[in-house]
């Protein structure tokens, strides 16, 4: 029997820029890792229902939270800005790893290092910046979202190239917050995702495993390019819709409401 077209979905999702395991382990490890959340045993994926009136306001804003429109087309033409992007996420992955942080930090982590790329050029002639920005990224999305935040120090792990002083980093988190206006508290994925997929089960609860899939897949999709010609509610639409096919016959019609297009939604799953 041929995949249905939401398996294809799922795994043209999961495939999307890098098929490897999002943390660095196996697909189990993965799997055990997002349910346990954090070493302190604190849960790691926990996404409170929003309303109908808390959605309007999510996609009326994620706007104000997204890169510049030119950003994806840039990367889209490789050089400078790829190249920092992509060392700079892949070394967000490796601490997030690490200190297993809880999976919003890592999707904050990479919307303040899109955001922050999209609008400052940094300098061609001195690589340690990259690292500089990554550290302060994760620093203050960490400082966000997670309850135990690593002094700056021992936030340098991961084979780090350099190691920065607290206050250099701290003038580094400095330029990012200004740049960003100070919008940290950002719309993602994540903001949408639990309430995809309650109204992809019927107004009930998702099982623990779609919960997790949804966060793993989050992750993968944020870690490469092809999300950012797409806004937060979109990517959650999406991923909402293509881990409810895993289980059971789903209509992403049901995803969507007036405010999220679902031919948007659609071209979101496919390859570009």
């Amino acid at each position: 029997m041929p995949p249905s077209s939401y398996e294809m979905a799922a795994s043209i999702l999961l495939c999307a820029e890098d098929s490897s395991s999002i943390l660095g382990l196996g697909a189990e490890a993965d799997e055990e890792v997002l349910a346990r959340g954090r070493t302190r045993g604190e849960p790691g994926v926990e996404f409170p229902v929003p309303s109908e009136e808390c959605v309007d306001g999510f996609v009326e804003a994620e706007a104000a939270h997204m890169p510049r429109e030119d950003y994806a087309e840039r990367l889209r033409a490789g050089g400078l800005d790829l190249r920092i992007r992509t060392d700079a996420v892949d070394w967000i992955w490796k601490v997030h790893a690490y200190y297993n942080f809880r999976p919003l930090t890592a999707c904050l982590a990479v919307n303040y290092l899109d955001r922050f790329l999209s609008l400052y050029q940094l300098p061609e002639d001195k690589a340690w910046m990259t690292q500089l920005l990554s550290v302060a990224c994760l620093s203050l999305a960490a400082k966000m979202e997670e309850t135990y935040v690593p002094p700056s120090l021992d936030l340098q792990v991961g084979d780090a190239r350099y190691v920065f002083e607290p206050k250099t980093i701290q003038r580094m988190e400095l330029l990012v917050l200004s740049t960003l206006k100070w919008r940290m508290q950002a719309v993602t994925p994540f903001s949408y995702i639990d309430y995809f997929l309650h109204r992809l089960n019927g107004g009930d609860a998702p099982s623990r495993r779609a919960v997790l899939r949804s966060a793993e897949l989050i992750l993968r999709v944020t870690r490469g390019t092809h999300c950012l010609d797409f806004r937060p509610s979109e990517v959650a639409a999406a991923v909402a819709a293509a881990v409810a096919g895993e289980e059971r016959a789903a209509d992403i019609d049901k995803a969507c409401t007036h405010r999220v297009h679902k031919v948007r939604v659609r071209t979101c799953t496919s390859p570009w």
